[in-house]
């Protein structure tokens, strides 16, 4: 059953990285991955964004990643370091995405994230 939906850009090559990580460790089917563009607006590239299905709650940044992190059970040893200031900032930073300045590859149209 999903539980949140997980969107990214459909044109970087980390999203898509991204996507197949979380992809692999989602036995139970919660998170659902989506390129398609979130109610809120596109991402930048190397950004997330999640959306819980029961109330339509978007978060980004390192909240998104504390979302995620809840409903693959795989990823609940991290949940903790999650909370640690400094990690918690730097991820907060990776999952807003990359901008202009991101060293992953731009992908052409036609390649798609298969989930």
């Amino acid at each position: 059953m999903t539980r949140i939906t997980l969107y990214l850009n459909s044109a970087c090559a980390r999203c898509q990285w991204i996507a197949r990580v979380h992809t692999f460790f989602d036995r139970l089917g919660r998170a659902a991955v989506s390129t398609a563009t979130r109610p809120a607006g596109p991402l930048r590239p190397g950004g997330i964004a999640v959306v819980a299905a029961r109330m339509g709650e978007p978060s980004r940044g390192v909240a998104a990643v504390r979302r995620i992190a809840r409903q693959i059970p795989d990823y609940l040893p991290l949940l903790p370091l999650l909370y640690v200031p400094p990690v918690a900032r730097r991820i907060d930073r990776e999952a807003r995405g990359c901008g202009e300045s991101c060293a992953a590859p731009v992908l052409p149209a036609h390649a798609e994230v298969r989930s």
